[in-house]
Order: C-alpha cells, then structure tokens, then sequence
C-alpha cells in the first residue's frame, strides 16, 4: 500500500514536497540563526526561545549525561540521592550521536531536529495522498497539515497572559504550545516531531490491521508504539482510548464482536506492552518517578480558550462531521477520524493532570476532516456560482493564499515575530549569558563532580544540567522535587544575612557542596557569602562568585 502511494507522487509533487520542506526548515531554523547573529559582546546564545524555554535545558541535561558516558538518566534538577533508572532511547540516542561528533548539545539538538523535518512533511505527505487522489487536493491536504493554526492570536488581546496558576495557563494554545499544530512542533524539539510521527503511523497501522486483517500492521503498531511509549509516554491513554472506543462503535454498528479486530488490539497491546510495564513500574517504586510524575501538571486551558487556539480547523471539522452524517457517508475511515477527533479532544479534560500534553496529534484528524468539509464547500460553490465569480472567489489562487494566511496563518505571523522580538528587545534573560557565567560553568566541570549539588538561582539552576551535566538544588518546575517548597527556601537562605546555624543546617541536609553567587541570587536579599566561616571563596570573575560549603 505505501508503495503504491509513493509511486502515485509524480515528479512535480516530489519537487513541491522538497521546496515546501527546504523552506519549512529555513522557517523553523531562522529565530535560532539570528539569536545566536545577534548574541551581544561578551555573552554567548543559549540556543532558547520563548516556547516553554525551560524545558529545553532538560533536554540537553539528558545529552550531557549520555555524552558523560551513563546509559540510564539521573534527574540533574533535584538534590535527592538517587539512583540511574530512567531510560529513554531517543536522548540517549541523540547523546550518542553528540558524544560520537564531539558537537555540542545544541548543535546536536537543531541537527537531529532539522534532519527528522524531511521525514516528517513525507510522512504527512503521504497521508494527505491516502486521502486524496487528486493532486490539488492532495497539495492542499498537505498544507493545512503543514502550516494550519487557530485563531489564537485574535484574542491574544483580552487575554491577560501573566496567569499561571498551578499547571494551569489561560492562554491560545496555538502561540504557546508546541503541540497544538505541526510547524510549531517542528519549531521546537526533535522528540515531538518524532512522537508525532511514530502516533500517526501507530494509529493507521492499527486502523489497517483491522480493516484488512493482516498481523504485519498490528505487529509493527505494536512494535512502535512500544517505541513511542518508551520515550513519550503521554500517548498512551490517547492511542487506547481511541482504539477501545473505535471498536465499541463497530461492535454496535454491527451488532456482535468482531473476534478479528480483538486479536489485533491484543497482539498491538502485547508488542507494546513492555514499555508500558516498565513506567507502571518505576511509577510504583521510584520515589524521584513519584514526585516527577506528580509535580508534571500541565492542565489545559478553558474550553472556549481552546475552541479559538484551532479556529477554522476545528469549525471545518465538524462541519465536515455534520455533512458525512447527513449524506450517509460514514464509512470505517470516517468513523474512525470522528472517532480520533471526539476521544482526543475530550482527553484535554479528562481527570489526567497531563491534559495539555495529550493535545499532540490533535490536529491531525481535525485537519483531514476539515480539508473535507473544505471540499464540500468547493464543490457546492462551484454547482452554484457562475464560472466568473467561482473563477474569482473560490478558484483564484492568489485570493486563496491571502485568505488562507488571514484566517490559518495568523497566530505563526505573531509567533515568529516574537521570536525574533525577544532577540532584539533582550526580552528573555535566559536567551543569552555572560561570558563570566559561562567560565564559572566550565569551572564547576573542571573542578568538581557532577554528584555535588550546586545551589544558585532559578534561571542558572535551569542552565547548568544543561550545559555541564551537573545537579542543582532547584532549576525546573518539574524535574525539581518539591520545587514550591525549595524555590521558598532559596528565597529564604539569599534574603537575609543572619540564622546562620540554620542555614549550615539547610546546606548539610540537602547536599549542598557549592553555592553559585551571581545579581539574581544578590537581589534577592542581604545575604553575604564572604563573611560566613562555613563558605570558602574558590572563583571569582566579575560579580560572580563560586563558594564551597566547608
């Protein structure tokens, strides 16, 4: 079947599909080529942006601790004594590729990330080829795919965007969220453009294991889908639910249970299953898993917030639902769209406290269903209107680009405008840092073990498991363990210069070797590094000064 739609693409569509994905790759790549362009004089670039920036560095804490030579990861973010029993294949893929290059993890990062885009856009190629025989439809299938966005942006004005609550961000999801639609996922890290991929293929191979009763499809959903699950576990219970539900409804609509379709969710289930077994196990005896797990709130915003952050997509969508029904038009494909659609979004308020991150993959059904409502319209126009106006108003191209850039494109133009506002504006402080800061990481790597828990700042705690594989005492909302608690009690220790009994005691309890004594952690109070006799100056460069803990 893959063979016959790869042959089904002829010559001019492989050169539209290259020259859309040359240039998605130039998009995507553009805001981090001139943050580092326009790295200031005695600073260096962080390779950040102002999609959820601090997650980033987790990441690359991850290729750092693989390039140190560890199979399993060490959570870098927390001071608790623990042991290596995370794995996750795909950073530690990545790892070795940049322990192997000698690159570092953010030349690594952008590569890996470059290099699945080609992947990806032919994967979504082909999708759009299933679906559609006819080239311009194909064509168009395949933009909505590639650049569809919501209406987010329209909005972004009444919309107070400081409120943050508890995992809770009241915001369009479609200027924020890297899951909300593809270009944004391909903006911001290989992983999700990878987990995207490997959801796709997992949901259709399942689909054609039942439609067609081959054990090749199950196997092989199974099989990457215990990939995905291993390194993106988010989608478990949206792939299961999607599935349990889809068979539910041919159960009824045929009025008994189909024996074949069973067998091949149990044999998907149990090719998958090792994954699965392997996180209900750390979740049940990792205490660091537990609290990880716990902390990870990522809720999603209020329905009607939501509805905007896909617009048009999602109105398309269910016009093209309402439409399929009306005319008798439900075959298994469609049904199984409508049900991807239906489960998926309803999974955003579901009792998980991932919500949000459930949202990825999303847009996939809602975009093959709304380019076929999109058809519908076409073709109603064009049995209605007289050939000039339907050549003009429906069949103009130009007018076409123009529409599709005001009501589908208008939350990547502020998007992609931000990104390079906060370059010129300096608005983001983690986007670059000083070269004091850096000799004072390259000090901590040379000099100490990346055991000792350094304590400092938040947004240098963000960067150090980052660039040097080293743990801090606080750096992220989630890796941290407890991270309310401790970002109190780093306020606490910086803000006053006295209770110093208590604070030999708060340095011994958490394993603190090392204090990072930088401007955040100065305005934070009146403490005084230099006059305590339990703290020995060991670097110093500009206003930075590293302390060991006696």
């Amino acid at each position: 079947m893959i063979r016959n739609l790869i042959k089904s693409i002829n010559k001019k569509e492989w050169h539209f599909l290259i020259a859309i994905t040359l240039f998605v790759i130039f998009l995507t790549t553009a805001p981090y080529l001139y943050g580092w362009h326009q790295t200031p004089e005695n600073y260096s670039y962080t390779g950040l942006h102002s999609l959820t920036p601090s997650d980033i560095h987790v990441y690359f804490s991850w290729i750092e601790s693989i390039k140190q030579g560890n199979l399993f990861i060490e959570n870098l973010y927390t001071s608790e004594p623990q042991a290596r029993v995370m794995l996750n294949i795909f950073w530690s893929s990545v790892g070795l590729f940049a322990k192997l290059t000698g690159l570092s993890n953010i030349i690594v990062f952008h590569i890996t990330r470059i290099i699945l885009i080609p992947f990806f856009l032919f994967l979504l190629y082909l999708l759009a080829s299933y679906f559609w025989s006819d080239k311009t439809w194909r064509r168009i299938c395949f933009i909505f795919l590639t650049f569809a966005s919501g209406l987010g942006f329209a909005i972004s004005g009444i919309i107070d965007d400081s409120v943050y609550r508890k995992g809770w961000y009241n915001w369009p999801l479609d200027l924020w969220a890297p899951e909300n639609n593809n270009l944004l996922t391909m903006l911001y890290s290989p992983h999700l453009i990878l987990s995207t991929m490997l959801l796709i293929l997992v949901i259709f191979l399942v689909f054609f294991s039942l439609q067609k009763n081959k054990i090749k499809y199950s196997v092989s959903a199974g099989f990457l889908a215990m990939i995905l699950f291993q390194f993106h576990p988010f989608h478990t219970p949206t792939i299961f639910g999607v599935l349990f539900i889809y068979l539910l409804i041919q159960f009824i609509i045929h009025k008994r249970i189909i024996f074949s379709y069973l067998k091949h969710i149990f044999i998907f289930s149990l090719v998958s299953s090792p994954s699965i077994f392997y996180w209900l196990v750390l979740e049940q005896n990792n205490f660091i898993i537990q609290i990880r797990t716990y902390q990870n709130i990522c809720l999603t915003p209020s329905l009607w917030v939501t509805v905007f952050s896909y617009g048009f997509i999602l109105i398309l969508a269910i016009f093209a639902i309402f439409v399929l029904i009306k005319k008798n038009k439900l075959n298994n494909l469609n049904i199984f769209l409508i049900t991807w659609l239906i489960v998926q979004f309803a999974l955003l308020y579901s009792p998980f406290n991932f919500q949000r991150r459930m949202m990825q993959g999303l847009q996939i059904p809602m975009i093959l269903l709304a380019v076929i409502g999109l058809n519908y319209i076409y073709c109603y126009l064009k049995a209605r209107l007289p050939a000039e106006k339907f050549d003009f108003w429906v069949s103009n191209k130009y007018l076409a680009v123009i529409l599709f850039v005001l009501l589908f494109g208008s939350s990547h133009i502020f998007n992609w405008v931000r990104e390079f506002s906060v370059v010129v504006n300096k608005t983001q402080p983690v986007l670059y840092i000083s070269n004091d800061t850096t000799a004072a990481f390259d000090w901590f790597k040379q000099n100490t073990q990346p055991s000792q828990v350094i304590l400092t700042d938040l947004n240098n705690g963000n960067l150090i498991p980052g660039r040097i594989g080293h743990k801090v005492f606080l750096g992220h909302g989630v890796e941290t363990l407890f991270f309310n608690s401790k970002f109190e009690q780093v306020n606490w220790f910086f803000s006053n210069n006295n209770l110093d009994d208590k604070k030999k005691l708060f340095l011994k309890n958490n394993n603190i070797s090392y204090i990072l004594y930088t401007s955040q952690t100065r305005n934070l109070g009146d403490f005084q590094p230099s006059k305590k006799n339990y703290l020995q100056q060991v670097f110093q460069k500009g206003e930075l000064k590293i302390y060991k803990v006696k």
